[in-house]
């Protein structure tokens, strides 16, 4: 592919034939029309990592990244390869049960690298779906601690661990005697 017709591909709008719908909505590329797009020019990807961890509500969660890189060739020949970087984090809870959980991972990582190339691989696509400036509020619903849980929180306290008692209190509704 020569470099003005990757500029022009990059900047043609994506095709609907190649999107489908969240349930909530959103649009979305799915990996497999993704990398058929991508097909057309010489891709690869590289550096995929990932980190598990634990979020305020002691949910497991997947953070990771990746570089999607291309070549294509100018007009007078040359080999241009350019790199894009992608990232995700979700819950795991979010996709239960879901054993691939970094494939997953990968996939969504790819799909966010290429949609900094151009429009046609889904940079802007849901422009329109995401509340400009409305925030949101979730109300969270916390669990009731159980003689455990409050022996815990008790210890973080008399231990100044303020992690501990940060987070045992976005998850459990803890009324302590400074609340009465």
């Amino acid at each position: 592919m020569v470099e003005s017709d990757f500029w022009s591909l990059a900047k043609k709008g994506v095709l609907k034939d190649n999107t489908d719908k969240t349930d909530n909505g959103y649009n979305f590329i799915p990996i497999r029309k993704l990398e058929n797009i991508l097909d057309d020019l010489n891709w690869s990807t590289k550096q995929f990592s990932h980190q598990i961890f634990k979020d305020g509500y002691a949910n497991l969660c997947v953070a990771a990244s990746i570089e999607l890189e291309i070549n294509y060739k100018t007009e007078d020949g040359s080999l241009v390869t350019r790199t894009f970087v992608g990232a995700c984090n979700f819950s795991l809870i979010s996709l239960e049960p879901n054993p691939h959980f970094l494939a997953t991972a990968k996939s969504e990582c790819i799909k966010n690298a290429a949609s900094d190339i151009g429009e046609y691989f889904g940079r802007g696509m849901n422009d329109e779906v995401i509340p400009s400036g409305k925030k949101v509020e979730k109300k969270a619903v916390k669990s009731k601690p159980d003689s455990k849980i409050m022996q815990q929180f008790l210890e973080a306290i008399s231990k100044g661990d303020e992690r501990t008692q940060i987070m045992l209190s976005n998850v459990y509704d803890i009324k302590t005697e400074e609340d009465a």
